[in-house]
């Protein structure tokens, strides 16, 4: 008898050691879901105000994201628009990519020459456009502005009129129910704001999309004060600084090869690209070497040159990418916020408590969004500055090394089989 009571308790403290396991492992979702759903409700949880910014910012870049996606859909941009066109085309938007030539390589190294080509134009359209408009407010807000005018125009009466009964209302919600001076102030102040959002709508989108163009251009702006270059002089504005960076970038890794692919060496380089034609036709008349790497006489060397510029210039038109795309994100969740803030301060008078989630839910996220537009500012000017530099070194070092490649790989290897037999 006692030796079934004995293994009855054993029984039940195993099992109450399986439950609690059970319960600490808590199976049915995997880890990385669990992770997920952390990352959605940790901002309950952190206690330092970093963690709940940047768990809060995570969130709104996400949600920035979708919605940029669902309004790119649906409203797609128009090529007439006179926002999506530039004044003046730029050296990039001339040039043509003209490789001649028959046969396998030289299609081959055409179509690398325009892939090239492709990824730098990419890169410089993404950074115009960063610092040229607000894309959310191009695709959307300017639209609803009009819109929303238009139709305020046509309902012009009734809108006074409903304007009159809410003022009505609101002073005799005040003289009889005689609120706190809290409520009173929060309920004036909707009002006023809901009143400016729909007879300035214009204005107001205008004065929320300003900010998303005014930091990328106020960083370049600093950038080309404080490290001035050869065509980056200071003084400039920034489009013209932004302009300068993009024909140095543009120069380095679509010019200089498409250059090497026509002529076999790097003397179109600097031509104006509505006369490279007109130098090629001449050169090819004069020359006989550059009449045979114009008709494609030098397949293998086409195709050396067009991998390497591809590949060389692929990895900085990804980052310039990424980081024109962060910036649109924060473009867009600051155009929201600053919207949003006109129907969200009035919420401050009613006390601490709302103005610590005021500052928490909106004002701890524009600060952010104003940090992460000027990072990525500065960030893309340094990948077109290092882009440019290991050209630059890249080019001296083929100059320093011209006819002298071959016995310098052939030492470099000799030496490293006298360290590798030393080691041995």
């Amino acid at each position: 008898m006692f030796e079934a009571v004995f293994i009855g308790q054993q029984s039940s403290r195993e099992g109450e050691a399986v439950n609690s396991t059970a319960e600490r492992r808590r199976p049915g979702l995997p880890a990385a879901a669990t992770r997920a759903s952390r990352m959605w409700t940790r901002p309950e949880r952190e206690r330092t105000a970093a963690g709940q910014v940047r768990s809060i910012l995570l969130r709104y870049l996400v949600l920035a994201i979708v919605l940029l996606g669902v309004v790119a859909i649906a409203n797609p941009h128009r090529p007439g628009d006179p926002a999506a066109t530039s004044s003046t085309p730029w050296n990039y938007q001339r040039e043509a990519i003209d490789v001649q030539g028959r046969g396998i390589l030289n299609l081959y190294s055409r179509q690398l020459m325009h892939g090239t080509a492709w990824l730098a134009r990419s890169s410089i359209e993404r950074q115009r456009d960063v610092y040229r408009l607000n894309l959310f407010d191009f695709l959307v807000g300017t639209r609803t502005a009009a819109s929303l005018t238009s139709w305020r125009g046509n309902h012009r009466l009734v809108l006074e009129g409903m304007t009159e009964v809410v003022v009505v209302a609101l002073i005799a919600y005040g003289v009889m129910l005689r609120p706190s001076r809290r409520t009173w102030a929060l309920a004036l102040l909707l009002v006023l704001a809901t009143t400016l959002l729909i007879t300035k709508p214009q204005a107001t989108a205008r004065a929320a999309a300003a900010p998303g163009v005014a930091i990328p251009n106020l960083m370049l702006d600093v950038v080309a004060t404080a490290a001035p270059s050869k065509r980056l002089r200071s003084g400039s504005s920034p489009q013209q600084a932004l302009q300068a960076l993009s024909t140095q970038y543009w120069t380095s890794f679509v010019a200089n090869p498409l250059s090497r692919v026509q002529t076999g060496s790097g003397v179109l380089t600097g031509a104006p690209p509505d006369k490279k034609a007109g130098v090629l036709d001449a050169l090819r008349h004069g020359v006989g070497d550059v009449n045979d790497w114009a008709l494609g006489r030098h397949g293998f060397e086409r195709a050396f040159i067009t991998t390497s510029a591809l590949g060389y210039v692929l990895p900085f038109a990804v980052a310039l990418g990424v980081l024109a795309m962060l910036a649109t994100c924060a473009q867009a969740l600051l155009f929201v916020l600053c919207l949003a803030g006109l129907l969200a301060l009035p919420f401050a008078v009613e006390g601490p408590r709302r103005r610590g989630a005021l500052v928490r839910w909106w004002l701890l996220p524009v600060v952010a969004c104003v940090v992460l537009l000027a990072v990525t500012s500065l960030g893309s000017f340094a990948v077109m500055r290092l882009a440019e530099a290991l050209h630059r070194s890249d080019e001296y070092v083929g100059l320093l090394l011209a006819g002298s490649t071959w016995p310098v790989v052939t030492a470099a290897l000799l030496v490293r089989r006298a360290i590798h037999r030393r080691r041995a």
